[in-house]
């Protein structure tokens, strides 16, 4: 507080809420929203602007310290995307008289001199290793502009050291320069009581225990070779079903199944967060075996729950889970993945084992840690 009462102001920060858009929350937007929530809330005194593209939700303002700006885009393409995060953004920045930008998803102010604050979170680098999945005109701009933005960031942040030591390899930059800021479990991952899950099966498996995939259905999710790895599982006698949670994201496609899987594999789409974590915490099982991750926030939110978690053996997975997956798998082996789909079926003392386990590593991430670790690296940025 400054004399005779009044606000005084310590910094003026403008936030990226480009991902903040109201019922398509997907894992960067959720972390940009829980970050941020937790940054806006240990800042006080402090003003901040959410600079958005889209209507924005009062869910998302965050703070009675934040105002909200929409700069209009028609539509999101990589050349718009150029566009965007140039002028227009560059005007609000100056105009606001701005002292930094923070970017939890990549992309920083073009249009600002070098040497405004900028601090941005990149969260793996898939487009560089797996890029076959993406749409040439997005693989472009990724390959592109990230790793400029890498470089001239002045606070570079990742999600997992994992991806810290892929970003300082592929762009050659310092490792011990690049910050770790952790995902979480939102607090409403809690286990479920047997009622619960109960209802949960009969509103997603027709009353049958299930499985569960959350993710987007994107060819590095792998998502065919869970298909394939669960009709294998059936064929060994396993009676659980699949639920499927996620949406494509550059096609319609889902993968081919036969009349008798489609009786046990349920896609559910989208979910809000409520039924999301009804859904996470009603099942037996997580297989989550994508072919590369710079986090894998359902392993987390599933190990709060108590829910046993099968994860791939690579990238970022093994880091994220400790001790305390019930199995690390082989993607690339639908065999190995099926194997270990009916071990958890059957084998009731290893599965309790791993619940246990896993509820002791999701407290080892929270988004009050991330949120105050962001929090240390703003203060560097602003001195």
């Amino acid at each position: 507080m400054g004399g005779g009462g009044t606000f005084e102001v310590m910094a003026r920060i403008a936030l990226n809420g480009r991902l903040l858009v109201p019922g398509k929350l997907e894992g960067i937007g959720r972390f940009t929203l829980n970050t941020l929530t937790q940054l806006v809330a240990l800042r006080p005194d402090d003003a901040f602007l959410l600079v958005v593209d889209r209507p924005v939700d009062e869910m998302f303002r965050l703070g009675p310290n934040v105002e909200v700006v929409r700069i209009r885009i028609p539509a999101r393409r990589p050349w718009l995307m150029r566009w965007w995060f140039g002028r227009p953004l560059g005007r609000v920045l100056r105009q606001w008289k701005a002292d930094a930008f923070v970017s939890l998803e990549g992309p920083l102010a073009t249009d600002m001199p070098a040497d405004f604050p900028q601090l941005t979170v990149i969260h793996d680098l898939n487009f560089e290793h797996r890029p076959e999945g993406l749409p040439q005109r997005w693989r472009d701009y990724y390959q592109t502009e990230f790793p400029r933005f890498a470089k001239r960031a002045q606070v570079l942040g990742t999600v997992s050291e994992y991806s810290r030591q892929d970003l300082a390899r592929t762009y050659g930059l310092d490792k011990g320069a690049i910050e770790v800021f952790s995902n979480a479990a939102d607090d409403a991952f809690q286990p479920a009581s047997l009622e619960e899950r109960e209802g949960a099966r009969r509103a997603l498996a027709e009353g049958r225990p299930y499985f569960i995939f959350v993710g987007s259905l994107h060819p590095r999710k792998n998502v065919e070779g869970l298909m394939s790895a669960f009709e294998s599982y059936r064929a060994l006698g396993g009676s659980w079903d699949l639920v499927v949670v996620g949406v494509a994201m550059w096609s319609d496609d889902l993968p081919a199944l036969s009349a008798e899987m489609r009786t046990h594999v349920h896609f559910v789409g989208r979910l809000n967060n409520a039924d999301l974590v009804r859904a996470v915490a009603g099942a037996d099982g997580l297989v989550f075996v994508p072919w590369f991750e710079g986090f894998g926030i359902p392993v987390v939110e599933a190990m709060a729950c108590g829910v046993p978690v099968i994860s791939s053996n690579v990238t970022s997975l093994p880091e994220v889970c400790g001790d305390a997956a019930f199995a690390l798998v082989d993607p690339a082996q639908p065999g190995a993945i099926a194997h270990e789909m009916h071990r958890l079926e059957l084998d009731s003392e290893a599965a309790q084992s791993a619940s246990q386990r896993g509820m002791a590593r999701a407290k080892t991430y929270s988004w009050a840690a991330t949120g105050a670790k962001l929090n240390k690296a703003l203060n560097t940025l602003l001195t």
